[in-house]
């Protein structure tokens, strides 16, 4: 697999990007994600979209029911679970950040504890992305910020 779809990939937890270095715009980013948006319900337009590639804290419904969607997708949530996938989760994220996957599974567990108790899945599933990017610039990851343009 190459980088740009472990990167699309990563955005179902907290739209990570490394647009510097690939030359991609936030509007690039979200035209190669529209198409994961097709089965979701609520089928998110390209708004919902950049909600989850900027990660907007207070985003829409329908953006954070898309991060829901990628999630699921992905196996990173399974539908009905309220936690995240700790072995998909870290496989996944580790591919990008090999170095810190002590720190990764420790993020994992901390958002898991935290958000299990929200039902709501749509809810559920940003308040995992924004906690997982949170914690991951707290603990000093490289996470760069993208360009509008």
């Amino acid at each position: 697999m190459n980088l740009l779809p472990k990167l699309l990939i990563c955005f179902t937890i907290i739209a990570l990007s490394y647009a510097d270095e690939d030359g991609m715009s936030v509007k690039d980013i979200a035209e190669a994600l529209i198409s994961f948006g097709e089965d979701c319900d609520p089928k998110p337009e390209e708004e919902h979209i950049i909600e989850v590639v900027k990660n907007v804290p207070d985003a829409q419904y329908t953006s954070k029911c898309f991060r829901h969607c990628l999630m699921v997708q992905f196996e990173i949530i399974q539908e009905g679970s309220q936690v995240m996938d700790k072995e998909k989760t870290l496989d996944m994220m580790g591919s990008m950040f090999s170095d810190r996957k002590d720190d990764l599974g420790e993020i994992i567990d901390e958002c898991n504890s935290k958000n299990e108790a929200i039902a709501e899945k749509c809810e559920n599933a940003h308040a995992h992305g924004m906690c997982m990017l949170d914690l991951m610039k707290e603990r000093g990851f490289d996470i760069p910020d993208l360009k509008d343009e």
